[in-house]
């Protein structure tokens, strides 16, 4: 004798419904992961540096300053060695004045050489100081330009300086504890190390002295 049959529709129609209801789960499942953004590596920065101490001690713009501030330094010194000596020259002649009165209207005239000598010195310092600050902007800005000229041409998307050459160095005559002075360069430096291959020292003194020389 057979089982009856009168349940198995009602089955079968229970068994579509979930089979319908974990296709649409999944299909659902799919177009969320589909519209997230994917996650995509990014390539690693193509990275160089440069010694920048090297670079200032072989370019010929920083002679070329130099030159001229050296020159503007020995102007001011001959003026000055020619102020005081013509401040010298009237103290003599007071001595030799006939009067008291006129030895010291002499010595009035001289204080007043001082304080003019002393108020020139200060502006003649004064432009000293501004041609050694332009000569390091100008020596700043044409290393810039060089390094982003060469990562340019060569593919790299940072240039850094590299203050890993070198090693700590102490002095004993500081008043700045050893162990103070170690750490603080420490603690200063952010490149532990820096491959041969990716230092553009050369190239940019190369550029920088050909800019140099090239201008008028």
């Amino acid at each position: 004798m057979t089982a009856p049959t009168t349940d198995r529709a009602p089955r079968r129609f229970l068994s579509t419904i979930a089979i319908v209801l974990v296709a649409a789960l999944c299909l659902h499942t799919l177009s969320v992961e589909g519209s997230r953004p994917l996650r995509v590596a990014a390539d690693p920065t193509p990275v160089a540096v440069v010694d920048v101490s090297r670079v200032l001690e072989q370019i010929d713009e920083r002679a070329d300053w130099d030159i001229r501030i050296e020159a503007l330094r020995g102007s001011i010194q001959r003026e000055a060695a020619k102020r005081r000596e013509a401040m010298d020259k009237r103290l003599q002649e007071s001595e030799q004045s006939a009067t008291p009165e006129d030895r010291q209207r002499i010595r009035d005239e001289v204080a007043l050489m001082q304080l003019r000598l002393e108020q020139w010195g200060a502006l003649k310092t004064a432009e000293l100081d501004r041609e050694e600050s332009l000569k390091w902007r100008s020596i700043y800005r044409n290393l810039r330009r060089e390094s982003q000229r060469v990562a340019e041409a060569e593919g790299y998307e940072m240039v850094m300086v590299d203050d890993s050459v070198g090693d700590v160095q102490t002095m004993t005559q500081s008043k700045v504890p050893l162990q103070q002075q170690v750490l603080e360069q420490i603690t200063n430096r952010r490149i532990l190390f820096a491959a041969n291959t990716i230092d553009i020292t050369d190239q940019v003194i190369v550029r920088m002295n050909n800019a140099a020389n090239a201008a008028p």
